[in-house]
């Protein structure tokens, strides 16, 4: 699992974090990092609240995939289904967090053959009230492909 950057302003003794992420793809084989774009493909999204307050922190998580193409091509944001990803925090439990964000098949287009894209998963955080609070963190992703494997007959 790919580890990422994670931030608490603050004392880092009292509250920090840490945050990883794989990409699967669903049904296919390896290497992971190249993806038929007949097939869904997952982000596989751990981390972690540690110190002692993160039992008094409350509120909601924020998800984002993003994909950045190298080269000439469209930048996407990318959604689990039609909805931004909320996780809502567990103050009482362990602190650790874990989210698969599925990605349709289709959803990525071979375009400009194949252009090749780098994943980026963020992680903010949101108050009880909905407003941003003073934590982040992300994951730089492998570089993706996504090919067209054409018309297959029986």
């Amino acid at each position: 699992m790919a580890a990422g950057s994670f931030e608490v302003s603050g004392s880092p003794h009292l509250l920090k974090g840490t945050i990883a992420a794989d990409v699967y793809e669903l049904g296919g084989v390896a290497p992971t990092n190249i993806i038929r774009i007949d097939e869904a493909w997952k982000v596989s999204i751990d981390w972690e609240l540690i110190g002692s307050l993160k039992s008094m922190v409350c509120g909601t998580w924020c998800l984002h995939l993003h994909l950045e193409s190298i080269g000439k091509g469209e930048e996407l944001d990318l959604f689990d289904g039609s909805r931004e990803v909320h996780v809502k925090l567990d103050p009482c439990g362990n602190g650790q967090y874990h989210y698969d964000f599925t990605v349709p098949a289709g959803t990525v287009k071979p375009e400009h053959c194949s252009t090749p894209y780098k994943l980026v998963t963020t992680l903010t955080y949101l108050n009880e009230c909905g407003r941003p609070g003073p934590m982040a963190g992300f994951v730089e992703g492998q570089i993706l492909q996504f090919y067209d494997p054409g018309i297959t007959t029986p």
